[in-house]
């Protein structure tokens, strides 16, 4: 599902680009879920919110983890987006992009500093995500770094 939001100049302006859908998603969560850098590069110049939090509590990282959009990975953390945020469930965008396989986007938030020992709460690890899942270039990313050079 493909949300618009129309935004004006003045009064309502951050409020109008932050509205969300009946799912509890901004326009920025979707299109970072569908990985498409040139419009959450646009959202963010018109003062989209990157704390924003869906109904489940994820950011926009999380969508474009989950979906291994790297470079819209790359363009949120760039603007400030938080590494290491939490869902509801205390799920990282590190631990999606693990349980999900996408070995680019895990490579990409452990080296801008995602803890791949950072627990969910119900204590998995993006490790124990990227194992369980058979995800084994996931799994080798997460190990290296944990290695010391």
């Amino acid at each position: 599902m493909t949300t618009t939001v129309e935004v004006e100049l003045g009064a309502g302006f951050r409020a109008q680009v932050d509205a969300v859908d009946r799912n509890g998603h901004t326009a920025l969560m979707d299109a970072a879920k569908a990985g498409n850098v040139t419009k959450v590069n646009d959202l963010l110049e018109r003062g989209a919110n990157l704390s924003t939090r869906s109904g489940k509590g994820k950011t926009a990282l999380h969508f474009a983890a989950a979906h291994g959009s790297a470079e819209v990975v790359r363009l949120l953390l760039s603007k400030g987006a938080e590494v290491d945020a939490r869902d509801r469930d205390g799920h990282t965008p590190l631990m999606l992009a693990a349980n999900y396989g996408c070995t680019v986007t895990t490579q990409l938030l452990v080296t801008s500093g995602a803890d791949p020992l950072a627990m969910s709460y119900s204590g998995s690890t993006a490790l124990v995500y990227a194992e369980n899942n058979c995800h084994k270039q996931t799994l080798d990313v997460l190990l290296k770094s944990l290695r010391p050079n």
